[in-house]
């Protein structure tokens, strides 16, 4: 079925479905072999009793699954798993992935949640319980990403086609009434649409997950196409945002795609347990790439990981061998390799000063903040190839809790290859020198930037292969079975996911790279 290379092997196959399916995956976020976890949830005010203990034992084997019809989560150490059917009675859109992540509430960390983002509905799962505890409305387009805070896990956000990303708290119950603002000269509540954070006649939802929050989109400073992704901050009231999914063919006009903005952005977070808080202007937004950003995390206070799609432009032939000099006839496409950047927000010290205070909630940037800011800087970027190919739909955990931390997933569904990189690997790129040292005015000058698209940095980017090691690669699929997604364990594992209702776990037999903590092996793991 595979060939392991580098010591991985296949040591478990899960069968979850008989269908085909187009399923998202995640493992327990607090496994047992996470550093930090009482120190840092819920700001270190989690205790270590014997309550929460058993839970991270019960559930460190554990994933979760969700496809078009049905939540999976299973227990992978020989535990009666859970199948919990969705409400499927809508038609779902044809470009929708159901997407799945793990919470907690604040008062009963015993009973790990599962949140689900179905057909642009939003379904809280009890696991222990074995029932829904909150049903929430959603957005209104496909549901994107769903995002949950690393140190606060009742909160959390959702990305969508609307052009919104929504912030909910899982603390809070949902309220009976809509609270739309009233945008004269009407008098009532405004019903403008969801990209403008409005809700509509229909209730929000029953059970807990209220939303407090909503980033509009358009408008001021809003995305202006697809959110893609968010992060939370771990520390600080913040969160990035990116988008935006490419035109279709139909839309494809010079001016469509100049709004397709492609940005990325970081908004101040409101919590309030009060009227839902609607924000149109972040603290920091700017087009770094040209390309679609699919996926955004932090890596510090200040620091940025994104992952960039690949982008195909016309190639045309040279003008000089036509017999026109008046037209240019593509002669196929050029492919630019998608991209991993590290990205540094020079603003941060400004909003937030080194004594570690935390500004109030009044915290606002001005027009060069919000509209297309210049205040960042390309730490590092690395073209992702593998062995001189260019995979154009590459998969990525890069939007998962970091269980092993640095290490990230690159799988290529096309050629089957699944790589385990680390950050330590993406090419670096030159800073800036600044003048102490006595440059040149030839030196400053080529520092002038007078473009409409500036790069702050026009230094050399990695172009070769990426440096990633390749685990395995499939070799004998079922025929039209593919590479749906993948994860990363905290034990080391790798969990590949099939389009046919199938997982395969792989673990490196070669310990001095990866270890597998002593507590799964003694709990059956």
């Amino acid at each position: 079925m595979s060939t392991p290379s580098s010591g991985f092997h296949v040591f478990k196959q899960v069968i979850y479905s008989n269908e085909s399916t187009n399923a998202s995956i995640q493992p327990f976020p607090w496994a047992l072999g996470v550093e930090g976890v009482e120190d840092n949830l819920f700001r270190g005010r989690v205790s270590a009793s014997e309550r929460w203990l058993a839970t991270r034992v019960e559930f460190s084997p554990a994933v979760a699954v969700v496809d078009s019809k049905s939540l999976y989560v299973l227990l992978l150490n020989g535990t009666p798993s859970y199948c919990f059917p969705l409400d499927t009675h809508l038609q779902a859109d044809p470009q929708d992935r159901s997407q799945v992540a793990w919470a907690l509430r604040s008062t009963q960390l015993s009973d790990p949640l599962v949140i689900v983002a179905n057909n642009r509905r939003i379904f809280v799962f009890s696991v222990k319980h074995r029932k829904v505890c909150g049903y929430i409305r959603g957005h209104g387009g496909r549901i994107t990403a769903i995002a949950v805070h690393p140190t606060l896990p009742n909160i959390f956000a959702t990305t969508s086609a609307d052009f919104t990303t929504r912030l909910y708290n899982l603390d809070l119950e949902i309220p009976l009434n809509e609270d739309n603002p009233i945008w004269p000269p009407w008098e009532g509540p405004a019903l403008a649409s969801a990209a403008h954070g409005t809700d509509g006649v229909d209730s929000a939802g029953t059970g807990i997950g209220r939303c407090f929050q909503i980033l509009v989109g358009g408008r001021s400073g809003g995305h202006n196409w697809d959110v893609l992704g968010a992060a939370f901050h771990p520390r600080l009231p913040l969160i990035a945002t990116c988008g935006v999914r490419e035109p279709s063919q139909m839309f494809a006009s010079h001016s469509v795609r100049y709004k397709a903005d492609r940005h990325v952005k970081i908004w101040r977070i409101n919590y309030t347990d009060k009227a839902v808080f609607r924000e149109d202007k972040p603290l920091f937004s700017a087009k770094i790439t040209t390309s679609r950003v699919l996926s955004i995390a932090w890596l510090g206070d200040d620091m940025l990981l994104i992952h960039t799609a690949t982008t195909s432009t016309p190639a045309t032939e040279d003008p000089s061998q036509t017999d026109s000099e008046l037209t240019y006839e593509p002669s196929g496409m050029i492919i630019d390799p998608g991209t991993i950047d590290i990205i540094e927000w020079l603003g941060f010290k400004r909003f937030f000063p080194d004594d570690g205070r935390i500004p109030d909630q009044s915290l606002r940037g001005g027009a060069s903040d919000y509209l297309d800011s210049k205040s960042y800087l390309v730490l590092a970027t690395q073209k992702l190839t593998f062995s001189g190919n260019i995979p154009t739909n590459l998969i990525t955990n890069i939007s998962q809790p970091p269980l092993l931390p640095g290490y990230f997933l690159l799988v290529d569904p096309e050629s089957m290859e699944v790589c385990l990189s680390h950050l330590s690997s993406v090419t670096g790129r030159a800073f800036p020198v600044n003048n102490d040292a006595g440059d040149s005015l030839v030196d400053m000058t080529k520092r002038i930037r007078l473009d409409d698209n500036p790069s702050p940095l026009q230094n050399e980017i990695g172009d070769g292969t990426l440096p990633a090691e390749r685990l395995f690669q499939f070799e004998a699929l079922e025929s039209g079975e593919r590479i749906a997604a993948c994860a990363l364990m905290a034990t080391g594992e790798v969990v590949i996911l099939g389009t046919r209702g199938r997982m395969w776990f792989f673990r490196d037999s070669s310990p001095q790279r990866l270890h597998v903590n002593p507590q799964f092996e003694e709990n059956g793991w």
